[in-house]
Formats: C-alpha cells, sequence, structure tokens
C-alpha cells in the first residue's frame, strides 16, 4: 500500500529497521556489509542504531504521530498505547543487550523478532488507521509537524 505523504519521513525510516531486526534474527548480513560477527559486537551495532536513528524516530512518533490517534477513536488510541509501550520496551531492552557482555545469539534474535513485530504493526494496522481517519487537513498538519521534528 503506498503510504500518505504526512507519513512518509516516518515510515521510510521502517526499512532500516527492518534490516537490522533480519540481521539480528539471522546473526549474519548480506554480502558486503560490515555487520559484526559476534554476539558483543552485534548488541553494540543495535545500540549505535539506537542512539543514531530509533532514538529520533521513536520521539518523532511519540510527539507527532501516536497523539493524532486521538482523533481517529478507542482502537487506534489503545494501539497507540501499545506501540509507546512497546518503544519503551525496546529501548530498556537495546541497553540491557549492549551492557550484556555475554550476550548470546538468541537473546539478539529475540530482539530482532520484536522489532520486526512492532514495524509490521506500525505499517499494516496503525498508519492505515491514521490514513483513513484523519481528515485531509490534519494529515497535512501530521506533516508539517513530523518535518518540523526532523528538521
Amino acid at each position: 500500500m503506498k503510504r500518505h505523504d504526512s507519513l512518509l519521513l516516518v515510515a521510510r525510516e521502517h526499512h532500516e529497521s527492518l534490516v537490522i531486526a533480519r540481521r539480528l534474527v539471522t546473526g549474519r548480513a548480506s554480502a558486503g556489509s560490515d555487520w559484526p560477527d559476534s554476539p558483543a559486537a552485534q548488541a553494540q551495532a543495535l545500540a549505535q542504531f539506537h542512539e543514531r536513528h530509533l532514538r529520533r524516530h521513536f520521539a518523532a512518533e511519540e510527539q507527532a504521530v501516536f497523539p493524532a490517534a486521538r482523533e481517529c477513536g478507542a482502537e487506534a488510541v489503545a494501539l497507540a498505547e501499545r506501540l509507546a509501550a512497546e518503544h519503551r520496551q525496546m529501548t530498556g531492552r537495546i541497553r540491557e543487550l549492549a551492557a550484556d557482555a555475554a550476550v548470546d545469539a538468541a537473546a539478539l534474535a529475540a530482539f530482532g523478532e520484536l522489532l520486526n513485530a512492532h514495524v509490521r504493526l506500525e505499517d499494516r494496522q496503525f498508519f492505515p488507521m491514521l490514513e483513513t481517519g484523519l481528515a485531509p487537513a490534519r494529515l497535512l498538519r501530521l506533516q508539517a509537524e513530523l518535518e518540523a521534528l526532523y528538521r
């Protein structure tokens, strides 16, 4: 499904999250990638990805996208609350994984599955709720809010 322009800034970032999730699940990357081999190094790469990308992404969703759900009904609000809770859970889990010198591949794979499921839920259920539930003018305001956050 083609994503509405108002959500493109956050939706485009999902691709890289899905790539990282896949690497965590499989424990490796495609040929030519600089993804590390050891679980401890992978946990550090995940922490760096969080600092460079996920932190800002989560903040943009929580400050602009999730509040817009209030205009789409109880189901959208409940889903936004769930997604925000998952952001907190993932942030805490990333810290734990990065701090664990003995982190194993299974723990990283479990996190990769969580990240994948989170992104898929946003893309397949939450964003479509917003796209159909928000008035066109509100979608434009949402786009402007996200653009301001990403400057």
